[in-house]
C-alpha cells in the first residue's frame, strides 16, 4: 500500500467514515451472512484499524445498514444527502463502506457527486472481516493510505486474487463469479505504480456532471430509469416502459445489440431518450449499432455501463436542465 502518513506536521489524520452496510459490516452466523446490529455506528473495520493506528481519528456517519443487493431509490437519496450536506472541510478525506455486489454502481454514484470535494474512497470486502482470506481490512488500510498521501480520487482500492488495484470510481466494473474487479478498458493501477498527489490522481476523474447538486439542491431519485442488458432472444416487446424517463441499453463486447428489437423499442419510447453504453473511441461500429443510432438512440463513448447508468439516474433526479443536457455535461 502507499506510504501511510499518520500525522501531517502537528495535525492528525481525520477521516469521515460513511457506513451503508454490506459484507464489510456483516458477520456470519449459522451459515448466513448478514449485517451486524450496531455495525453502522461502530464499524468493525475501523476498530481493527484504530487498534493498530491510534493517531488516526475517525468520525462515523451511519447512513444505512443493509446488504447492498437490497439497495433502492430511497437509499440512494439518503446517501446523496449525506454526501452533499456533510461538512467535509475538517476532514482529510472520506471512506464510504459498502457492499461488493453494487460496488461498481455505488462507486460511480459517489464519485459523480463528490469529485469536486475531498478525496473519497469507496471500500468493500469480498468476505466477512473475521475470515482471514478476506480483503476488506487491506482495502480499508489502502484507502487510509491514499487519503494520507493526498490522493484526490475518487477511487476504489480493491485487492484481487493477484494483488491490490486502485480503480477510478468511474471505471470499475461489476465483478463476475470470480469476485475479482477490473476496470473499463483496463484503466487502473497497482500500488507499485502509484505515486500519489493531485497531479497523478486527477487522471482518476474520468467523468463529470453539471454543477446542479448541492446541500440546497439534492437529487430526488426515483425508479424511473430502465436498464437493459443484451442477451439472445431478448423480448423487447415484453419490456414495461410505463413511467420511465430514460432508458440505457448496454452492449455486447463489440458494442453491438439486436437492432430490430431495439428499433421497435425506440418507436414505443417516443420522446423518452435511449442511451447506448458504451462505444470505444476510434473503434469501427457494426451496422446493427449504426442502424439503432440512426433510429434515434444516443451513443455514449468511453464510459463504463455502470457509470453511464448512475449518471442517467442523476440526470432524471433533477429538474434544472433536460436529461439530454445533463448527460452531455
Amino acid at each position: 500500500m502507499p506510504s501511510l502518513i499518520l500525522c501531517k506536521g502537528d495535525h492528525m489524520l481525520d477521516i469521515l467514515i460513511i457506513t451503508t452496510g454490506g459484507t464489510i459490516g456483516s458477520a456470519q452466523n449459522n451459515g448466513a451472512v448478514n449485517v451486524i446490529d450496531g455495525g453502522d455506528v461502530n464499524p468493525p473495520v475501523a476498530e481493527m484499524y484504530r487498534a493498530e493506528h491510534p493517531h488516526v481519528r475517525f468520525d462515523v456517519m451511519p447512513v444505512m445498514n443493509i446488504l447492498s443487493e437490497n439497495l433502492c431509490a430511497g437509499d440512494l437519496n439518503t446517501l446523496a444527502k449525506a454526501l452533499l450536506t456533510a461538512d467535509l472541510e475538517k476532514y482529510h478525506g472520506v471512506i464510504v463502506l459498502c457492499g461488493s455486489d453494487n460496488l461498481a454502481y455505488l462507486a460511480s454514484f459517489i464519485g459523480l457527486l463528490t469529485y469536486r470535494r475531498k478525496p473519497v474512497m469507496t471500500v468493500a470486502s469480498d468476505k466477512v472481516l473475521t475470515d482471514p482470506a478476506g480483503n476488506g481490512y487491506e482495502n480499508f488500510c489502502t484507502a487510509v493510505g491514499l487519503i494520507s498521501d493526498s490522493f484526490c480520487g475518487p477511487c476504489v482500492p480493491y485487492r484481487n486474487t493477484g494483488g491490490m488495484l486502485i480503480h477510478s470510481a468511474f471505471d470499475i466494473r461489476q465483478a463476475d463469479l470470480s469476485s475479482d474487479f477490473y476496470s473499463f478498458s483496463g484503466r487502473y493501477t497497482d500500488t507499485k505504480n502509484l505515486h500519489g498527489g493531485s497531479a497523478v490522481s486527477d487522471a482518476y476523474i474520468r467523468q463529470t456532471i453539471p454543477d446542479v447538486f448541492d446541500a440546497a439542491h439534492l437529487p430526488v431519485i426515483r425508479e424511473d430509469v430502465l436498464l437493459i442488458h443484451p442477451y439472445p432472444m431478448l423480448d423487447y416487446d415484453a419490456l414495461d416502459i410505463t413511467g420511465k424517463r430514460a432508458v440505457i441499453h448496454t452492449l455486447y463486447h463489440s458494442s453491438t445489440l439486436n437492432s430490430d428489437g431495439a428499433i421497435r423499442l425506440l418507436r414505443r419510447l417516443g420522446d423518452v431518450p435511449m442511451y447506448l453504453a458504451s462505444f470505444r473511441g476510434g473503434k469501427p461500429r457494426y451496422q446493427t449499432a449504426i442502424d439503432v443510432i440512426g433510429a434515434g438512440a444516443i451513443p455514449l463513448t468511453d464510459i463504463s455501463p455502470e457509470c453511464a447508468y448512475m449518471k442517467l439516474v442523476l440526470a432524471c433526479a433533477q429538474d434544472r436542465m433536460s436529461v439530454r443536457e445533463f448527460m452531455e455535461g
